[in-house]
């Protein structure tokens, strides 16, 4: 992370920054896009993409929740102050690097774990339960760059993937802190399919 998440890294290639940026804009207003592109694509209907919408976004909000619930419990540094300060975690591994920034900028909150991940992850469970995982889509972003450019996927779980990568390649998250806000936003859109507005 230290040197793939380095503002101005070579170690990161291309492909790589770009889909830093072009997830870096907030994790809901990417998944309703989503949502909107795949649902027009199909002919959802009105009364199931009501649903749709309904049941995405009671899992982005309970994502969120969980999610600040987790940070202000555990209080854990993000990347940029523990690069800065190794000197001071107790492992003699680590150097710190005073003039070290992230790729992208990073937010004032706690690092663990990623709700971007968890949000991610809770809409495409959502998504699939609905279209099925294997459901290619498009779709732009506007912190993209150039902007509004747009990445492809065959799978909803497959962006969900790459969103959660976006925060490490910029920067922002530790990967366990990715892989922790992966498994519980599934855990969150699995609940919301099981529980919430469930077809009779």
């Amino acid at each position: 992370m230290k040197a793939t998440g380095q503002a101005g890294s070579q170690a990161r290639t291309p492909d790589q920054s770009a889909y830093a940026k072009f997830w870096y804009e907030f994790s809901e207003l990417g998944w309703n896009r989503i949502a909107r592109t795949v649902a027009a694509e199909r002919s959802l209907g009105l009364q199931s993409t009501a649903r749709l919408f309904a049941l995405l976004n009671m899992a982005l909000s309970d994502a969120y929740v969980a999610g600040w619930d987790a940070k202000f419990h555990y209080d854990f540094w993000r990347p940029v102050t523990a690069v800065r300060a190794a000197a001071t975690d107790g492992n003699p591994a680590t150097a710190p690097d005073a003039a070290w920034e992230s790729a992208e900028p990073t937010p004032p909150v706690q690092d663990y774990p990623s709700t971007h991940s968890a949000l991610g992850d809770a809409a495409a469970e959502v998504l699939a339960s609905v279209f099925g995982d294997r459901t290619p889509f498009t779709f732009t972003s506007p912190t993209a760059d150039p902007v509004n450019s747009a990445r492809s996927f065959a799978r909803f779980s497959d962006a969900a993937d790459e969103n959660a990568e976006s925060r490490v390649m910029a920067g922002i998250h530790f990967r366990f802190s990715t892989g922790a806000g992966q498994d519980l936003g599934r855990r969150v859109g699995r609940w919301t399919v099981a529980h919430h507005l469930r077809r009779r």
